[in-house]
């Protein structure tokens, strides 16, 4: 039970690349225990896993969400997780978290659409699942956007992280044609979508706007009421205000059975200082 509330705690307390970490290991969990195991694979039904068939997508349109949740086997699972903590450190250091799901999603998104067009131009067949074309997105709009950024590597050292992303693009690339064809689409897919929003980035467009609803104000009347609240009595208490209402009352009802002359300084000054 304890361990149950601290992954609860863990999560609450996460950022949303933290959330997102949470959420595929559920949902991996689910798989286990749902979906038959074979050929070092879950067995996902079309329903879920994204299909290259364009009309299994028009039944299930969802799955072009849905398929970034899955992930084949442990492995899979692992790398891209381990990918994505580290990643997603890097890219709050120039983004913000609007941008983090907007490239995220996008990045699935737009692979699993190519994908899906790759299937019916070349007759391709066949099911893919996983988070890397989302990571894919993350870093590369990181690479793109700060292509001169060192990253230190175990065995290795510093190495510019655009080095780096292009070493991931010539991978997927010289293996397009091998059984992982799906795969390696959705990669340089993801890819694409991140270096995109780094791109309009770096020229003042920011993508996650489009996601960012801002209630109007209402300014019909604005040149009609232009009276603003007094600033020095923005921090009285409502105590303050009813203990200072029944000093002014007691005054006034002296005055009206003694008249003004009957107050006194203090009560006078006191009385000025409110009518102001």
């Amino acid at each position: 039970m304890n361990l149950f509330n601290d992954i609860k705690q863990h999560y609450k307390s996460g950022d949303v690349s933290q959330k997102l970490i949470f959420i595929n290991i559920l949902v991996f969990i689910l798989s286990a225990f749902i979906f038959s195991f074979a050929s070092n694979q879950f067995q996902y039904p079309s329903w879920l896993a994204l299909s290259s068939n364009y009309e299994d997508v028009i039944w299930f349109p969802w799955t072009l969400l849905t398929y970034g949740f899955l992930h084949s086997e442990i492995i899979h699972l692992i790398f891209n997780l381990i990918f994505l903590y580290y990643i997603s450190i890097l890219f709050y250091t120039f983004f913000n978290t609007r941008q983090f799901l907007t490239v995220y999603f996008l990045g699935s998104f737009f692979a699993g659409l190519v994908f899906v067009a790759y299937g019916f131009f070349f007759n391709y067949d066949n099911l893919i699942v996983g988070a890397s074309a989302s990571i894919m997105a993350i870093f590369m709009a990181v690479a793109t956007y700060a292509p001169n950024y060192n990253i230190r590597l175990p065995l290795i050292g510093y190495v510019k992280i655009w080095h780096l992303a292009a070493l991931y693009v010539f991978i997927d690339v010289s293996q397009l044609l091998t059984e992982n064809t799906g795969g390696h689409i959705a990669h340089l897919s993801g890819s694409i979508a991140g270096f995109i929003f780094a791109i309009l980035m770096k020229k003042g467009i920011d993508l996650s706007e489009v996601f960012l609803f801002k209630k109007r104000k209402n300014t019909t009347f604005k040149k009609v009421y232009k009276n603003k609240p007094v600033k020095k009595y923005q921090s009285v208490r409502v105590s303050d205000v009813n203990f200072q209402q029944r000093q002014i009352d007691e005054i006034l009802e002296k005055i009206s059975k003694s008249g003004y002359d009957s107050l006194t300084k203090e009560e006078k000054e006191f009385l000025f200082a409110a009518n102001k």
